[in-house]
């Protein structure tokens, strides 16, 4: 009787909830979006008005945010999910902002997309977050 309850149990292990790291998603998701609202919008693709090097330096600011999160992830225990999905917004970050400084401009169409790209990364890591809060604390 114990063996048919005991191979009924299962333990799922998952990091708690850290609110200081949502906290910082939640900025570091809204600095991004107003980076590239801020390009689309005050900016013309021709004559140099989106040349990377007017971007640069927010392109750092953001790349430290993003460092730090995935940073902040890694070290806490069972976090592979978050910290990966941390590591890809990275990754992306680094390729989208080499393509810019590559092309020294970017398009309406790209800045929309990359705004998408990095909206759903974002969700994803709220999402992540936002779980460890339920299971640390499921609802009545």
């Amino acid at each position: 009787m114990s063996l048919i309850a005991f191979s009924s149990c299962k333990v799922t292990f998952v990091p708690s909830y850290d609110s200081d790291i949502s906290e910082q998603i939640d900025n570091t998701a809204k600095s991004v979006d107003k980076f590239y609202l801020s390009m689309l919008e005050s900016t013309d693709p021709s004559e140099e008005g989106r040349s990377f090097e007017k971007f640069s330096e927010q392109y750092v600011n953001i790349e430290v945010e993003l460092n730090s999160l995935v940073n902040k992830n890694k070290i806490r225990p069972l976090n592979e999910n978050s910290t990966r999905i941390c590591e890809i917004t990275l990754e992306l970050w680094i390729k989208y902002k080499e393509e810019h400084k590559r092309d020294n401009t970017l398009s309406n169409g790209l800045i929309k997309l990359n705004r998408k790209t990095f909206s759903d990364l974002f969700f994803a890591m709220q999402i992540a977050e936002k779980a460890k809060e339920i299971i640390a604390n499921p609802p009545q």
